[in-house]
C-alpha cells in the first residue's frame, strides 16, 4: 500500500514533465542562438520547430491540467449530490473544488459553508481537512 496522503505529503510533482519542457526550452533556446550566429533557411526552420516542441509540450500539461479539473469538478458534483448539497458546486470557486476533493464527506458540508462564508484559500481548505482523503491513482 503506498504511503497514506496528508496535507504535507499531496502534492504531485511532474517530474518528467518538468525534465521535458525544460529541455525543449534549452533546446529552443539554443536553436535561436544557433540562428542568430549562422542565418539560413534551415536554421530559421529549426527555431520555429523548437518553438513548437515548446508550445505542444506546454499545451499538453495545460489540456491535462483542465481535464483534471473537469473530473474532480464531476466527482464533487456527485459527492455533494450525494450529500443533498448538489447547488454547493456553484457557490465555490474551482480552485477551492479542488482542495475541498481531500475532505471526507463526513466534514464536506460544513467546510464547503466555511470556504464560502470564510472566502477560505485552497492551502486554507487542505489545512482545515481532518479526516484527509488521498487521491491514490497518482502513485
Amino acid at each position: 500500500m503506498p504511503t497514506p496522503q496528508n496535507y504535507a505529503n499531496h502534492p504531485h510533482r511532474p517530474y518528467a514533465w518538468n525534465v521535458a519542457w525544460v529541455s525543449a526550452l534549452v533546446a529552443a533556446g539554443v536553436l535561436v542562438w544557433s540562428a542568430y550566429q549562422d542565418p539560413s533557411l534551415q536554421s530559421l526552420a529549426l527555431v520555429l520547430l523548437g518553438i513548437a516542441v515548446v508550445i505542444g509540450v506546454t499545451l499538453t500539461r495545460l489540456f491535462a491540467l483542465r481535464l483534471q479539473n473537469r473530473i474532480i469538478r464531476l466527482e464533487m458534483q456527485l459527492r455533494l449530490a450525494r450529500l443533498g448539497r448538489e447547488q454547493d458546486v456553484a457557490r465555490v470557486s474551482m480552485s477551492q473544488l479542488v482542495a475541498l476533493r481531500f475532505a471526507s464527506d463526513a466534514e464536506l458540508a460544513a467546510l464547503v459553508d466555511r470556504a464560502v462564508n470564510e472566502q477560505l484559500t485552497p492551502d486554507q481548505i487542505k489545512r482545515a481537512v481532518t479526516d484527509w482523503q488521498g487521491d491514490y491513482l497518482l502513485t
